[in-house]
């Protein structure tokens, strides 16, 4: 069964640390990438946190005379020395499997490597800022939710992207949230990023190990894998609905339900409301969240049908991302017609 906490590094949302794969012992990603010279952490641009590990960014000189792109370093957190052997494992796992794929809307492996204090390094394509940083620069400037053009933008690059990872490398992401996605210019392109926690799935896209573990976060997570019942490709498009609802509300998923301090001016009373607001929360935890505080002109009409059936409690009933990159080609980008009802149902 999957974890039940968030655990809270720095601003970021991070995800328990369990370690799935057994074909991390065949691990040889130290031997097999190029020399990569990583500085000490002092002498990089901090850029964000994660489970263990700290994310930098790396100028990299010029080579004769040629622009060479930033990488971004994911770096062992030395603080978190209880876990330092877990950590290790875990971004070495990762490694591994970026290493593996190759898709225009996923961050690209550039090496595995120790820096010069002899900690651990994975060197990936460099992103300019993850979509929570803009959801939470957008909801503090007291903007309303992206235009429902962008949000679609978004969509149907990260369901290329689930395709991919779904049909050919039969592969569950695993932690689909807006932190692990990448984006780069005026949402010009989306990556998917951060594949410590990938489930392998077989030929029918449920769990290829029967004793897998879905680790994900839990405001992002299906009703079936909070139970441990069933892990399928279909966990991933419940997350990505998930993702839908972040960019529709600019609010993590579920935490509506929480009261704000400041509009209390009796402590008493906000740790009352606070400790019901918990429980409701934790009733809510699988199901699709309410779309709040906002009303949606007809353009919204296709983002809000992709949120609805995406977010079924049902894994059935959810469509593949196959399916939604058809919904792309036959609907989305032409005239829409015959379009379900806004408030309601698709069925696959």
């Amino acid at each position: 069964m999957m974890s039940r906490d968030i655990e809270m590094d720095g601003n970021q949302l991070c995800t328990p640390i369990t370690l799935k794969h057994d074909r991390i012992n065949a691990l040889k990603c130290q031997q097999d990438s190029p020399c990569l010279r990583i500085p000490a952490s002092p002498f990089m641009k901090h850029l964000g946190f994660g489970t263990g590990v700290n994310v930098y960014l790396v100028e990299r000189s010029p080579k004769l005379g040629q622009y060479r792109s930033p990488w971004a370093v994911k770096k062992i957190n030395k603080k978190c020395g209880h876990n330092s052997s877990v950590n290790e494992q875990r971004l070495q796992e990762e490694a591994m499997i970026l290493k593996s794929l190759n898709h225009r809307n996923i961050v690209g492996y550039r090496g595995f490597s120790r820096s010069v204090d002899g900690t651990s390094c994975l060197a990936m394509e460099s992103g300019e800022k993850s979509l929570m940083s803009i959801i939470e620069d957008r909801m503090e400037k007291g903007y309303g939710p992206f235009p429902a053009q962008t949000i679609l933008c978004v969509a149907q690059q990260l369901a290329d992207a689930l395709v991919y990872l779904h049909e050919e490398k039969h592969l569950l992401h695993g932690d689909l949230k807006s932190p692990n996605i990448l984006i780069r210019g005026n949402f010009d392109e989306v990556k998917l990023c951060d594949f410590g926690v990938t489930v392998e799935l077989n030929d029918g896209l449920t769990a290829k190990n029967q004793d897998a573990e879905y680790v994900g976060t839990e405001s992002w997570s299906s009703k079936e894998v909070l139970q441990g019942t069933h892990i399928s490709d279909k966990a991933d498009i419940f997350a990505f609905g998930m993702v839908l609802y972040e960019m529709l509300t600019l609010g993590i998923p579920h935490m509506h339900v929480f009261p704000e301090e400041e509009d209390y001016d009796d402590s008493e009373e906000f740790e009352t409301d606070f400790e019901e607001a918990e429980t409701v929360y934790q009733e809510s935890l699988g199901s699709r969240p309410p779309l709040v505080n906002y009303e949606f002109d007809m353009s919204y009409t296709p983002v809000i049908e992709l949120f609805w059936a995406c977010t079924h409690e049902r894994p059935s009933a959810r469509p593949s991302a196959r399916q939604i990159t058809q919904i792309f080609e036959e609907h989305i980008h032409s005239p829409i017609h015959g379009m379900p009802d806004p408030k309601g149902k698709l069925e696959f």
